[in-house]
């Protein structure tokens, strides 16, 4: 087992807490004249969170909007149904900054809360702050997020590093892919964050292949994905499986 090491997880989660208040004051600053406000709406066979259903492998009805300005400073919300816990709802809050760094590279950097209202008690403890960073390279998107206090009672520190690669065969046509590591702070707190076991490790690999396109304005995608999480863990909602999405953006 990993040794466990301690990182001062709630003072971390108050810097996390403080910079998405400043992101919010910060991203308040822009003119409504020169405020920019997007959304979407999607429907999707199986909501996978980092490789595991969130739905109990059923549907989900996603949607959300985002407050953008020209400074690059954004606020936004986005939900989605559930199926654990004893809700049944997912929000999630963000503030940031998305911008040009120089003519290759852009970033996206910013501070999230996973809300699951009834999941904000002493049992499950599931709201969590995120930190995270994406830098975007020609057809790339590389990306990493923090959390002090990831999702579930009993776990703390988490780290997701992530990259995609969407390479465009036609006008209309995507292949999508995408690799995610999961790392928590120990076997132990992995396993507490599975609700399963035994596990022999502190990490696990997601991953998915697929494609998208559009039909007659909306968005339609299908990929394959799957993780590495081993199966004497007997995680039922983390095995491979096929996703269809329908999405639209307006």
């Amino acid at each position: 087992m990993t040794k466990k090491v301690t990182l001062g997880s709630k003072a971390t989660s108050k810097t996390i807490r403080r910079s998405l208040a400043a992101l919010l004051i910060a991203g308040s600053s822009f003119g409504v004249n020169a405020a920019t406000l997007s959304g979407n709406v999607a429907f999707t066979s199986d909501y996978l969170f980092r490789g595991i259903s969130q739905t109990d492998e059923g549907p989900a009805v996603q949607g959300g909007f985002t407050l953008s300005g020209e400074s690059g400073f954004y606020v936004s919300a986005w939900g989605s149904n559930i199926k654990f816990g004893e809700g049944s709802m997912e929000l999630d809050i963000l503030g940031g900054w998305a911008g040009a760094l120089n003519e290759s590279w852009n970033v996206d950097v910013g501070v999230m809360q996973y809300r699951y209202p009834k999941g904000d008690n002493d049992v499950d403890e599931f709201n969590f702050f995120e930190g995270y960073a994406k830098f975007f390279y020609d057809s790339w998107t590389l990306g990493v997020a923090y959390s002090p206090d990831y999702f579930g009672t009993d776990v703390n520190d988490y780290y997701y590093l992530s990259a995609d690669y969407n390479y465009q065969m036609a006008e209309n046509f995507t292949i999508d892919l995408h690799f995610g590591y999961n790392v928590f702070e120990d076997s132990e707190e992995f396993a507490t964050f599975l609700a399963a076991g035994p596990v022999s490790k502190d990490a696990y690999i997601d991953w998915s292949i697929g494609f998208s396109t559009e039909v007659w304005g909306a968005g339609v995608s299908l990929k394959y994905a799957d993780t590495d999480i081993e199966g004497s863990a007997a995680c039922d909602l983390c095995d491979g499986r096929a996703v269809l999405t329908l999405s639209k953006s307006f």
